[in-house]
């Protein structure tokens, strides 16, 4: 097997484009309160792989983050009214993905189901390639993520998601995990000290 730099993890997390919060994402979040639905419909197309990212990254199931993904969206239509700009929406929007996300994963535990599978016809994150060879690379890549993610504990698999993939802020990360910066920061370094030792075993 290729050996990958293990001290490099934002290299496994293609990074996306952040886009400002604007007035118009605010008129978006207003019109879904007075029940617009081509609002809400934007809505789902702006976000609706930011939410697919953090349930895929919780859940490890391509079906499952899929189920997940629409169940935030209908949560999202029935509460919005409770949103009240006191924080930014797609903060509270995470938080509702991470929520249902854990509720399924702990459903899940209950059962005693089997271990998860990976369904390794689908990369996680599309990713734009130049090359076969590069779209081999990733691919390789991807696998060694999700195996290597499928071993740490939710809260270490979670922070990491939200962090390195969706790039929010350790006081975004505050507001979604509930708890202090400290402890956000303390929960990163943990994850990421846990994630490197998985992907230097799995490249030994």
């Amino acid at each position: 097997m290729q050996a990958y730099s293990i001290f490099s993890i934002t290299t496994f997390f293609p990074k996306k484009t952040l886009l400002p919060i604007d007035q118009y994402e605010i008129d978006l979040v207003k019109r879904c309160q007075n029940r617009d639905l081509k609002a809400m419909e934007e809505i789902v197309k702006k976000y609706e792989t930011q939410v697919y990212n953090i349930a895929y990254g919780i859940l490890g199931s391509l079906e499952d983050a899929q189920d997940i993904t629409q169940d935030v969206f209908v949560s999202v239509w029935e509460k919005i009214g409770q949103f009240r700009f006191k924080s930014k929406f797609s903060t509270w929007l995470y938080r509702i993905a991470k929520n249902l996300s854990l509720n399924e994963k702990s459903r899940r535990t209950r059962r005693k189901t089997d271990a998860v599978e990976i369904d390794d016809s689908q990369a996680w994150v599309p990713v734009d390639h130049q090359s076969p060879e590069d779209d081999i690379l990733a691919f390789e890549q991807q696998q060694i993520l999700h195996r290597a993610l499928e071993q740490l504990k939710e809260s270490h698999r979670t922070i990491l998601v939200l962090r390195e993939m969706e790039e929010l802020s350790y006081e975004d990360l505050s507001a979604v995990l509930g708890c202090s910066i400290g402890r956000v920061k303390s929960r990163l370094y943990e994850a990421r000290m846990q994630l490197r030792k998985i992907l230097k075993r799995e490249n030994q």
